[in-house]
């Protein structure tokens, strides 16, 4: 992991932790900052320009976030703006997120099904997931016809596959080297 992505998320999660702030409602923060920031074209760029002047980058900060964000959060802003550090900034968001749900303990897990789930399976997953990991669950969800049914669980590194794509290639894999 770079050192930066580390350093400036550990910041960040100490501010919010010494004044006392809501490491749910940073995240949530964050993320709506980083959605702000992908829709913007070409923000990055400018925020990178070395025609741009310091001044100037910080005047667009406050234009964009100052009094839509917390004070620790703009700070923050502020801080990735003068270190040149914007970049980076969704590697740091990435960090930053999975340090709160380790803090928060919960895991985040996106799964992905041919058709949409039901409530009653969403609850039964997001209880087998609880199960597996020992954490509360936030589930993302995500549709892929492609897969036919069943459903894929992705956890991090972890992918847990149940598609029936996947069980019918494996089928198929199998019977090739039957064959052989």
């Amino acid at each position: 992991m770079d050192s930066v992505e580390r350093n400036y998320s550990d910041a960040l999660i100490a501010a919010l932790e010494e004044n006392g702030e809501s490491l749910q409602q940073a995240k949530e923060e964050i993320r709506t900052v980083q959605t702000a920031v992908s829709e913007a074209d070409g923000f990055v760029k400018l925020m990178n320009a070395p025609t741009v002047s310091f001044e100037e980058k910080l005047s667009v900060i406050q234009d964009a976030f100052d009094g839509k964000v917390s004070r620790t959060m703009f700070n923050f802003l502020c801080v990735l703006t003068e270190g040149k550090r914007w970049s980076e900034f969704d590697r740091i968001c990435r960090r930053f997120c999975s340090l709160c749900n380790e803090k928060l303990g919960v895991a985040e897990i996106t799964v992905t099904s041919a058709f949409p789930l039901t409530a009653e399976q969403r609850e039964k997953i997001r209880g087998k997931m609880s199960e597996i990991i020992g954490k509360e669950i936030i589930m993302t969800e995500k549709t892929d016809k492609s897969i036919m049914g069943g459903i894929i669980a992705d956890y991090g590194d972890t992918r847990l596959d149940g598609s029936v794509k996947t069980k019918l290639e494996n089928l198929r894999d199998s019977l090739l080297a039957v064959e052989s």
